[in-house]
C-alpha cells in the first residue's frame, strides 16, 4: 500500500478521534459525544492510537510530522479524558 494512503488514513482517524471530543463542547455536538460514549469510552482513544500508527507509516516530510504531532495530541487528550472518567469521578 502506498505511503500516501497511510497518511490519508491517519488524517481520517484524527478527525474521528477529535471530532466527538470537540463537538461535545457545543450544544449541537453533545448528542454526538454521548452516542460515541455509549459505544465505548475508549473509542476516541483507539482511533487516535490508530491514527498515530498510520502517521508513523505515512508519507514523509512536513505532512508526516504534522500528523504525528496532531495524533499525539489526540492521544493525550483522549487519555486524559479516560483518566478523568476513571479516577476523577470517584467520590468517597
Amino acid at each position: 500500500m502506498p505511503k500516501k494512503y497511510f497518511s490519508i488514513l491517519s488524517a481520517c482517524f484524527l478527525i474521528l478521534s477529535v471530532l466527538p471530543l470537540v463537538a461535545g463542547l457545543t450544544k449541537w455536538g453533545n448528542p454526538l459525544y454521548e452516542w460515541v460514549l455509549t459505544i465505548s469510552l475508549f473509542l476516541p482513544l483507539s482511533f487516535a492510537l490508530l491514527g498515530l500508527i498510520f502517521a508513523f507509516a505515512g508519507a514523509g516530510g512536513k505532512l508526516k510530522g504534522s500528523l504525528i504531532i496532531m495524533n499525539a495530541l489526540g492521544v493525550s487528550l483522549s487519555a486524559f479524558i479516560v483518566f478523568i472518567a476513571f479516577f476523577g469521578f470517584n467520590q468517597p
